[in-house]
């Protein structure tokens, strides 16, 4: 999310005398006949069951608090109010169990029928933890959540239990989240502020985010097998001093879609000012994949000149990106000192090793000069030449010449049918992924052998959904 990155004046805003939030449990549902659903609004302050059997509708911000667990069974649908900016949030020591499965995926979606779907129908899902932060251990999350009262506290996270337990989010489809509450403030697909390393999360799909697919602020939690397909702003952000690391990630974007504040696959800061706040921002991920919108199929009046980069790393930040595929971006990646205001720049952790970006692919930038960015000429030379010796670059070769089928969309986009994520054999990503760096040696890893996303086995199959567009969604538990 493009964000001045300023903490919320919560003190300014809270009216306890007449805006106080009930500490009760989930208000009672209102089911609806036609549609044997159930509405979702209130609190859910004690351990709840959501069942494959029904659809539930989340109305207004619905907030797990008090300790409770909310569990979701395989195979359940939850759709989200787009009057009431329907999300779900799951405070501080509350939990959600979502555990699907690749038959029976859990699936958060619009509440609009089929055909006339689009992204921001509807907030999204927000995890708060008890994990560090860099801006102290109450900060509250962005995206316009204005909890007043007693209940300020449900928006607020960070802390100092890196191995704090948010629940688990495994087989889950969040599609057509990140509605609007004013320009610039938006929720994510999913957002996670100081989630903790306890939490686990596999196997999730954000479709057509009306803001980020994924964005961290602070927080320790790692994360497999994430899909950020058509979203509006960054398929990765983060912020805030996230340190947890990520393998198995796709990013696909399509060409005339991008956020006028400027579309990335990875942004990353520190915070704001670029300060020297601690913990550092140093996430590390490894074998992604981000396709940019630029292919050998791709019109060039079509792309929308919001695009930006492969990656985007500034303020201070350390993320790591390693064994990766980056095709069709704008430009490649860019170590941006520009807004750093108050420590050491961005380039000088390159330098100094706390920010890694080697053994990666760049493909597609259409010159050469697009490649490597940098804030001026005298900041591009110092990691220049490093950058080219320990990845791999040309501007005349796409995502084909790597992926086997990556340029087909859903019917939401120009050319529907289903992708093919997997590796091409005999392509230069088929072999070379490197765990040797002290960023990628422990035990989280998968020592793969090859560069990206995806090797021969196709890890989307069964669960995900490339054209939810067409899935009707009106049947308890027919998720495809």
């Amino acid at each position: 999310m493009k964000k001045s990155l300023l903490l919320l004046a919560l003190s300014a805003s809270i009216f306890a005398t007449s805006c106080s939030k009930k500490d009760s449990s989930i208000d009672p549902p209102v089911t609806n006949p036609a549609s044997s659903g159930v509405e979702v609004k209130g609190d859910i302050a004690t351990n709840t069951t959501w069942t494959a059997d029904k659809i539930y509708t989340l109305k207004g911000f619905v907030y797990v608090t008090n300790g409770a667990t909310l569990t979701i069974e395989p195979g359940t649908i939850i759709k989200g109010d787009k009057a009431s900016k329907g999300t779900l949030i799951v405070t501080r020591g509350a939990k959600v169990m979502a555990v699907g499965t690749a038959d029976k995926p859990i699936v958060f979606t619009s509440s609009f029928a089929a055909g006339t779907r689009n992204a921001g129908d509807w907030g999204g899902i927000i995890l708060l933890g008890k994990a560090p932060v860099n801006q102290g251990g109450n900060v509250a999350i962005e995206g316009g959540l204005d909890a007043k009262g007693d209940a300020a506290k449900y928006i607020q996270y960070g802390g100092t239990d890196a191995n704090d337990n948010s629940g688990t989010l495994k087989y889950v489809r969040i599609e057509y989240a990140g509605i609007p509450f004013s320009p610039d403030n938006e929720i994510n697909g999913l957002t996670m502020g100081g989630v903790g390393a306890g939490t686990t999360l596999d196997y999730i799909e954000v479709y057509r985010s009306g803001d980020d697919s994924f964005e961290w602020f602070g927080g320790t939690v790692n994360a497999k097998h994430l899909m950020a397909i058509g979203g509006l702003d960054d398929d990765f952000d983060t912020d805030f001093g996230f340190s947890g690391k990520v393998q198995f990630g796709l990013g696909q974007r399509y060409p005339t879609i991008a956020d006028v504040s400027g579309s990335n696959g990875f942004e990353s800061d520190n915070d704001g000012s670029g300060s020297d706040k601690t913990p550092q921002t140093s996430a590390v991920f490894s074998n992604m994949t981000l396709l940019g919108p630029i292919s050998s199929l791709t019109v060039p009046s079509n792309v929308n000149a919001n695009y930006q980069h492969g990656a985007q790393i500034r303020r201070n930040s350390a993320e790591s990106i390693l064994n990766s595929v980056f095709a069709g971006f704008v430009e490649g990646i860019y170590i941006d000192d520009s807004k750093v205001t108050t420590a050491g720049s961005t380039s000088t952790n390159y330098t100094a090793g706390r920010l890694v970006f080697e053994n990666n692919i760049i493909y597609g930038s259409n010159k050469k000069g697009n490649e490597v960015k940098g804030d001026n000429a005298v900041q591009k030379a110092i990691f220049e030449a490093n950058l080219r010796a320990k990845n791999t670059f040309d501007a005349t070769l796409y995502a084909d010449a790597l992926i086997n089928d990556p340029f087909k969309f859903s019917s939401d986009f120009a050319r529907p049918g289903t992708p093919v994520f997997t590796v091409k054999t005999g392509s230069l990503a088929e072999t070379g992924a490197l765990f040797t760096n002290a960023k990628v040696t422990d035990s989280f890893f998968d020592k793969v052998t090859y560069r990206g996303a995806f090797g021969a086995t196709d890890w989307t199959a069964g669960w995900a959904n490339f054209d939810p567009q067409t899935t009707p969604y009106t049947t308890p538990g027919a998720v495809k």
